[in-house]
């Protein structure tokens, strides 16, 4: 906070009459050896603001070692001493609480669940340190010990709104987004201008598909904080989601000007990019994400981008690095299929589509692609077998209805055709436009097949005049 705000001094004055440890933290330049805090022993050594280290991240280090020294040497006072006094207990709670806090930015994760927990062992009551820990276990992706973290903390203080929101965010990664909603909405109701909350069930929304929901939440939270980029970036996504891919380009483009170094929303760009037509900038966007953080996302999206411009070994080579990246990465493998069979390497396609059904299983797209490379190398029962899986997994799956159908024409399997044709049109699909679209007439499928089609087949395939 400014040495000048009432913020910075009343705090001040709260930790000084409860006799809590100072430790102040020089940020940026300022005059800070005429204010009060030049009683105390600052951080970074020798008072060096963390804006002018070369690396701020050894700014911060120091900031970590200091304080680590701090608690040392109090251990040190309470262990030769009788009696440790509620003051000097609070301070060595608050230091390896805000230990935890620093490790925490710099996303070392595993040393600030050590430093929460110290704080958890001096006060077993203290809800932000569980709070704390928990976000620490989610961003390591140990979900189950981050969950119990957050109960704890709710159960201690059941008007924590950061805790109902963070534990609503971790529901969110493990695709309980009915639970991650409520939670939010917890959060939201003890803080109503709890602007993250408002983003994270924004998120959640999003991916159930709720774009309007989506859009509203991270308004909100953008009307709270100008300068909120993760909810520029989410209602960035649910714009693109919802296929307005200029409103999703003008948001990621406002997250990039608050945070010129966020790989994430440059990637997400570019993949706006890609879905508006417009390659050049897309690969453009993703190298930029790559170069700021190598991230299998981005070559990911960057390989759609090469692929949908048709340049495919371009493709492929980023699909596969993406694949190096994160072993189990199923779109990747997906799209590196679509690319092979486009190449017209059928079988290299059939690997990468079976790869992609490996790691999601429930991914009706590349069963219906895996389908469509057996129906290219003419192993049309296979290529059956596929489609249906596909609408097995997604009822509407129009092109999924409209490949079996005309296999089934080619195999002559009249009963199944028509059958195909009913549960088509029963969830709105109209294969006969497909057909034109491929064919142009029943006459002109006659003619390229040598098949004759029976006549009510053929009126089913004929649009009405």
């Amino acid at each position: 906070a400014s040495l000048a705000s009432k913020n910075c001094n009343k705090e001040l004055a709260e930790a000084l009459e409860s006799n809590t440890k100072v430790i102040p933290i020089i940020l940026q330049y300022c005059d800070w050896m005429q204010h009060q805090i030049s009683n105390f022993e600052v951080l970074p050594l020798k008072g060096k603001p963390i804006s002018k280290w070369e690396d701020p991240s050894e700014g911060w280090q120091n900031v970590v070692d200091g304080i680590r020294k701090a608690i040392h040497e109090m251990q040190v006072r309470t262990k030769s001493s009788p009696r440790i006094t509620s003051e000097e207990m609070e301070a060595l709670v608050s230091l390896a609480f805000q230990r935890g806090n620093f490790l925490s930015m710099l996303e070392q994760m595993d040393e600030a669940i050590v430093a929460y927990s110290r704080a958890i062992e001096l006060n077993p009551n203290n809800a932000e340190a569980y709070n704390n820990r928990g976000i620490a276990y989610a961003e390591k992706g140990e979900l189950d010990c981050a969950f119990e973290d957050f109960n704890k903390a709710v159960e201690l203080n059941p008007k924590l709104a950061s805790a109902y929101n963070n534990r609503g965010a971790a529901y969110s990664e493990k695709g309980e987004f009915d639970s991650a909603i409520d939670d939010c909405s917890k959060a939201i109701e003890l803080n109503p201008k709890l602007a993250n909350a408002y983003n994270n069930r924004g998120n959640a929304y999003r991916i159930k598909g709720e774009f309007d929901s989506a859009i509203d939440d991270c308004s909100k939270a953008i009307e709270l904080n100008p300068e909120f980029t993760k909810a520029y970036n989410n209602r960035g996504n649910a714009y693109n989601e919802k296929g307005e891919h200029d409103l999703a380009i003008k948001d990621y483009t406002t997250a990039i000007k608050y945070q010129p170094d966020n790989a994430k929303a440059y990637n997400n760009r570019g993949a706006a990019y890609t879905d508006k037509g417009d390659f050049d900038n897309a690969i453009e966007d993703c190298t930029k994400a790559i170069y700021l953080k190598p991230n299998y996302a981005a070559y990911n999206n960057r390989g759609a981008a090469y692929g949908k411009k048709g340049d495919f070994d371009a493709a492929i080579k980023d699909f596969t690095k993406a694949i190096h990246l994160k072993s189990d990465y199923a779109d990747a493998y997906n799209n590196r299929g679509i690319a092979y069979n486009e190449k017209g390497e059928h079988d290299l396609a059939i690997k990468n589509y079976t790869m992609a059904i490996k790691h999601q299983p429930d991914n009706a797209k590349a069963y219906n692609n895996r389908g469509a490379a057996y129906a290219a190398k003419r192993e049309l029962n296979s290529a059956i077998v596929n489609f249906t899986k596909a609408i097995e997994l997604d009822p509407d799956d129009a092109e999924a209805y409209n490949y079996r159908g005309i296999i089934w024409l080619y195999l002559q399997e009249w009963e199944n055709f028509r059958s195909n044709l009913s549960a088509a049109k029963d969830v709105g699909i109209d294969i006969a436009i497909d057909f034109r679209n491929i064919f142009g007439s029943v006459a002109n499928f006659e003619r390229m097949t040598g098949i004759q089609l029976p006549a009510d087949i053929a009126a089913m395939l004929t649009p009405s005049s």
